[in-house]
């Protein structure tokens, strides 16, 4: 796979964002009782949420996208804070949208390896995930948020999406009668949208999700990510980085250059403690806590912008479906960051949706409750393995276990550690991921 190939001579000046696009016009979309009506309406302007609406609008159904755009602007120097770790499959199938060409090429990461440190109470040494030795191109490339949002914006304008920027306000009960293929909703400007089938793509705390009422399974693990980039002393040679400690987990991603992007899950107390550093005072601590743990890392120089935080839940709804109703990517479900598919998650369900609903039966009525059992069967598994990964690995890592779960804990470790086949696997799992 060569992600960065260029189908121009010359690179394109990216465009700022919000992307200036065109609104297609309310006339189309008007219902004989003079509101808006769609085959289906997207809630949420996110990364998921673009990249949904431009995939509908390519199948061919009238669609909406519903939700201001993110405050986030292109960043024309440094990095932005949320760096995303994208999977080869979801990148191919960016590529296929045509979504990775609109993102600046020179602002991409590779990771080509990837050294998973066990905690220091543990003795197994380090376990290495190399692309080469796998024989696949890339563990998995890293972006900038504002890329991604970029990118979608720009998709959104070159189709016939209708987009509209107000906030949802409310869901009108389930209809009945004539009304019974449609749900409709309001928006903040008083204005009445129907349609037969809504996505919603509004994140963790999913205003569609609440206000339909929705169940979901919380875990909260106690602890916040702080996120920060930094400037390193030598080239990481495309190595990503994770260390497990007493003091949560510890990530450093490769950005382009001479830089690379720290994700630390820290205990609430010790986040909070990092938080309040000025930026020189964060990059000396990160550094001074790499050292005592032992690794051939990067030295890190500079800390090149202002940290962010954010708290760590693992959020999971009962059932991602109600009544002419869809929740995809964080709507649907939020797990640790450790192992870096949260946006591949995402992407994956926008994957098997747009799949479900290019099939035949699915033209005709795309919120019929066939369509939307086969769209919850597909992607039950995928989701479930994901969040019984995380919590394992947050449960094994996050103090010393009992002596029995202990010993076969490192055995395990060990035996990954030292087999190259075992590495290959793992590898070939995680380059997967994203499409199913």
């Amino acid at each position: 796979m060569n992600a960065f190939s260029s189908p121009t001579s010359a690179p394109m000046q990216p465009p700022p964002i919000p992307f200036p696009s065109k609104r297609a016009s309310d006339v189309a979309f008007s219902s004989l009782s003079g509101g808006l009506a769609v085959d289906i309406a997207v809630i949420g302007a996110s990364v998921a949420g673009l990249f949904v609406a431009q995939g509908l609008s390519r199948l061919g159904y009238r669609c909406a996208l519903i939700g201001p755009d993110p405050p986030l602007l292109r960043q024309k120097s440094g990095f932005d804070q949320r760096i995303f770790a994208i999977s080869p499959s979801s990148w191919d199938w960016m590529t296929q949208q045509g979504l990775s060409a609109a993102i600046d090429a020179a602002r991409v990461g590779v990771i080509d390896r990837m050294h998973l440190e066990a905690p220091p109470w543990a003795s197994p040494p380090p376990i290495v995930l190399d692309a080469y030795r796998a024989a696949v191109d890339q563990l998995a490339v890293t972006v900038e948020q504002s890329e991604l949002l970029a990118a979608g914006q720009q998709a959104v304008a070159m189709t016939n999406v209708l987009r509209l920027k107000e906030s949802l306000l409310s869901l009108e009960p389930e209809g009945g009668g004539a009304n019974d293929g449609l749900r409709s909703i309001r928006l903040e400007n008083g204005q009445q949208l129907s349609a037969k089938l809504l996505i919603g793509c509004d994140g963790a705390h999913s205003a569609l999700r609440q206000l339909a009422k929705l169940p979901i399974r919380q875990f909260d693990y106690q602890s916040t990510a702080v996120v920060a980039n930094f400037e390193i002393d030598s080239h990481h040679r495309h190595t990503a980085y994770q260390w497990f400690s007493d003091r949560g987990i510890l990530a450093l991603l490769p950005l382009p250059g001479l830089a690379m992007s720290m994700v630390w899950s820290a205990p609430q107390s010790y986040a909070q403690s990092l938080t309040v550093l000025e930026p020189e005072s964060l990059c000396k601590q990160v550094q001074g806590f790499i050292e005592t743990l032992g690794s051939d890392a990067p030295h890190l120089r500079a800390c090149i912008n202002t940290p962010a935080s954010f708290p760590l839940l693992e959020i999971l709804t009962d059932r991602p479906t109600a009544h002419r109703l869809l929740l995809i990517a964080d709507a649907a479900h939020v797990v640790h960051p450790m192992a870096g598919q949260g946006l591949n998650l995402g992407i994956g369900d926008i994957i098997e949706l747009l799949e479900v609903l290019s099939g035949a039966g699915a033209r005709h009525d795309p919120g019929s409750v066939y369509v939307l059992e086969r769209y919850a069967r597909r992607r039950a598994e995928a989701v479930l393995a994901i969040s019984w990964l995380t919590r394992g690995l947050y449960q094994a890592f996050r103090e010393p276990l009992p002596k029995i779960a202990s010993g076969f804990a490192n055995w395990a470790w060990s035996r990954v550690a030292g087999s190259s086949m075992l590495q290959s696997f793992m590898v070939q799992h995680a380059v997967r991921q994203g499409p199913r």
